[in-house]
C-alpha cells in the first residue's frame, strides 16, 4: 500500500499549494518499508492507495477521478506521525 503526502522543505506535512515535494510511503505488514521523495507529482509511478491532506478544503478533486481515497491528518504533521496515525486509524476519511 502506498500513501502520497504533501511535504515542505522540512519533510512535513503541509497544504498542496504549499508544498515543496512528495513523499511516498510503502507500507507493508504494518511497516513503512520505504520511503521514496519526489520533486513533482508527475515524477511519481507509483501506484496511490491514499493521498494525506491537512484539511478538507484542500483541492482533491483530481486524486477522486483518479480513485485515490483522501485521508485528513488533523494534528499530524511529520511523516513517521502520519505513518502510525494511518496504522491506529487515526486519520479522518474525505468522502466526495
Amino acid at each position: 500500500m502506498n500513501i502520497l503526502i504533501p511535504i515542505d522543505d522540512k519533510k512535513n506535512l503541509c497544504s498542496m499549494e504549499e508544498n515543496s515535494s512528495w513523499a511516498v510511503a510503502l507500507l507493508k505488514e504494518g511497516k513503512a518499508k520505504k520511503i521514496n521523495f519526489y520533486k513533482k507529482r508527475e515524477e511519481i509511478d507509483e501506484f496511490t492507495d491514499y493521498v494525506v491532506v491537512v484539511n478538507k478544503d484542500e483541492f482533491v478533486s483530481d486524486f477522486f477521478l483518479e480513485g485515490i481515497e483522501i485521508l485528513i491528518a488533523p494534528m499530524q504533521r511529520s511523516i513517521d506521525e502520519i505513518i502510525e496515525a494511518y496504522m491506529f486509524r487515526e486519520l479522518h476519511e474525505l468522502s466526495s
